[in-house]
């Protein structure tokens, strides 16, 4: 349900069988509870080199430039295949060095400096140096499109002795800046790319797999690049494959008969109907299938605070109220995701219990005859894409609304449409997915007041709070891990009392591969540690890395 995500900048919108069986025995918990591993055949052996593997996407994105280029989830997958982050989280949920060797604050949080591999080359056969670094966040603090996700960072020199050191030095202190450089911000990118007319069609990085070709709507291919920096626990050159195309699929049937008839190796889903079709798959032996049970996006209608008549807070809490989000999942998503109340699980390290309002339809009609006799009726358009999940949700919920004396007229527009006009402001209700950072301030970006400021505002919902601005504030600028929780605990409460977002649902992504492919989760870190095994970009849950996946032929 719900589309992908605008941006994966900071946070994150928008959008076979074979002979061998697979291992029902291994249904593990992986640390911390991050993924459920449903049915995977275990990775034990010498991995096998060579093979191509087909990946199938949920969607197309539009250009691959970090700095320049709307990644949801399709984008963050081809993104994590082409370039290398700077950072990457653990199974911990902690942030590690990745592309850099070390990233180091000063005492005051207002300067950091970072170290980077030695010997690392971009595709081209150019060596990474902190020039990339510094071309890179420049490119995105004169982005208009992630300017705003970068505002704290004043300059980007480049150390005159050592031209792997790289001195960040923000106008705030920013505690948390090692975890935005886990995603679209932290992928390096050669200067050629930025500087190239065509570098969006064309993207140079370091990462396991050199791209080769792309055609819209049709597929992306890359092949493994011979002079990648990372070796298995053996010695053995990374990755495994010789390849990596993606494909997208948007509809979410063909993407799993694609799978079902042998045409690609590998998905993602968050559908539920496709989530509960293959769990019955998996537990036939048919396929193997992992599900990501940590912090992921939330799916909600996202209401445009400065249009009326959802600019009258009455008027927000009323379709709150009038929202049943249980009845939702069970009638629209049957069941496969947990409801949601707030931009946190409540498994979440940042979760706390707010007032947003629980379901009551009385209450909810109330409010709007009270609206009504002040000012006048409810009329107001509820916009979503084309797919038939998306137009079966908007409708139950217009529906409902529509008990409650709300008149909602449904609005179907196309997606490239549907997010610029979300940027742009020319919306009134939307039904989206978006958030899902570990760390929050990752996700402060869209609810910052200065994001709902401009003419393409990253505050989807336009809702400005001086409260939650200084709730963000200091759980960017505080080091003190319980301050920053107590931050994040107003923002939660202050978000409850605005209602810019009606809660649905947290997005249960799933991972679904033939029975041939090995190793499906991310593979160890540089350090050695563990990575958290989905969703380690820390925007996005779903996402991995295909650098230690291999074919089982």
């Amino acid at each position: 349900m719900g589309v992908a995500a605008l941006l994966g900048l900071l946070a994150a919108g928008c959008g076979s069988a074979d002979d061998n069986q697979a291992d029902s025995s291994s249904n593990d918990t992986v640390q911390q509870g991050v993924a459920d591993v449903d049915v995977t055949i275990a990775s034990d052996g010498t991995p096998t080199p060579g093979g191509t593997l087909v990946y199938a996407l949920e969607a197309e994105t539009d250009g691959w430039d970090p700095t320049a280029n709307r990644w949801a989830i399709s984008g963050m997958m081809v993104g994590m295949a082409v370039y290398d982050p700077l950072t990457a989280y653990n199974a911990d949920g902690e942030v590690e060095p990745y592309l850099a060797e070390s990233i180091e604050p000063n005492e005051t949080y207002d300067e950091w400096t970072i170290t980077l591999r030695e010997g690392v080359t971009f595709h081209d056969g150019s060596a990474l140096t902190a020039e990339a670094v510094k071309a890179t966040l420049d490119g995105h603090k004169a982005s208009i499109l992630t300017g705003t996700a970068v505002t704290p960072i004043e300059e980007v020199t480049v150390d005159p002795t050592n031209d792997l050191v790289a001195v960040v030095t923000m106008n705030k202190p920013w505690v948390a800046f090692p975890a935005a450089l886990t995603a679209q911000i932290g992928f390096v990118v050669s200067p050629t790319t930025l500087t190239d007319d065509g570098g969006s069609r064309d993207p140079i990085g370091t990462g396991p797999f050199d791209f080769q070709s792309w055609t819209p709507n049709a597929s992306l291919e890359t092949a493994k690049y011979d002079g990648y920096w990372r070796t298995d626990e053996d010695g053995t050159q990374l990755p495994y494959l010789d390849g990596v195309e993606f494909r997208p699929f948007p509809d979410n049937l063909g993407r799993g008969n694609a799978l079902l008839g042998g045409e690609v190796n590998m998905l993602h889903t968050s559908n539920p109907d496709t989530v509960a079709k293959f769990r019955e798959e998996a537990a036939s032996g048919n396929v193997q299938m992992v599900e990501d049970r940590g912090e992921g996006e939330e799916g909600f209608v996202m209401l445009n605070t400065e249009s009326a008549p959802l600019d009258d807070v009455r008027v927000r809490e009323a379709i709150a109220l009038a929202t049943d989000s249980e009845e939702y999942t069970a009638v629209i998503d049957g069941g496969v995701p947990e409801t949601a109340r707030g931009p946190f699980k409540p498994t979440s390290p940042w979760y706390v219990e707010t007032d947003y309002p629980e379901y009551d339809l009385e209450a909810a009609t109330a409010l709007i005859d009270e609206y009504t006799a002040d000012v006048g009726p409810v009329v107001f358009t509820l916009g979503t894409t084309p797919s038939p999940e998306n137009q079966e949700a908007v409708q139950f919920l217009a529906s409902r609304w529509g008990d409650a004396g709300m008149d909602v007229q449904i609005e179907t527009i196309d997606q490239s449409q549907f997010i610029g006009d979300a940027l742009a402001g020319n919306y009134q209700a939307n039904l989206w997915r978006q958030f899902g950072a570990i760390d929050p301030d990752t996700d402060s970006v869209w609810w910052l007041s200065e994001s709902a400021e401009g003419t393409l505002d990253l505050n989807f919902a336009r809702n400005k709070n001086e409260a939650i601005d200084a709730a963000l504030e200091e759980g960017r600028t505080n080091p003190d891990p319980e301050a920053r929780k107590a931050a994040y605990a107003t923002f939660q409460e202050e978000l409850a009392k605005d209602i810019p977002y009606i809660w649905l649902t947290h997005t249960l992504w799933a991972i679904v591969a033939d029975n041939n492919v090995r190793q499906i989760t991310n593979g160890p870190l540089p350090s050695g540690d563990p990575a958290l095994p989905l969703g380690g970009t820390g925007t996005f849950g779903g996402t991995h890395r295909l650098t230690f996946t291999w074919l089982d032929t």
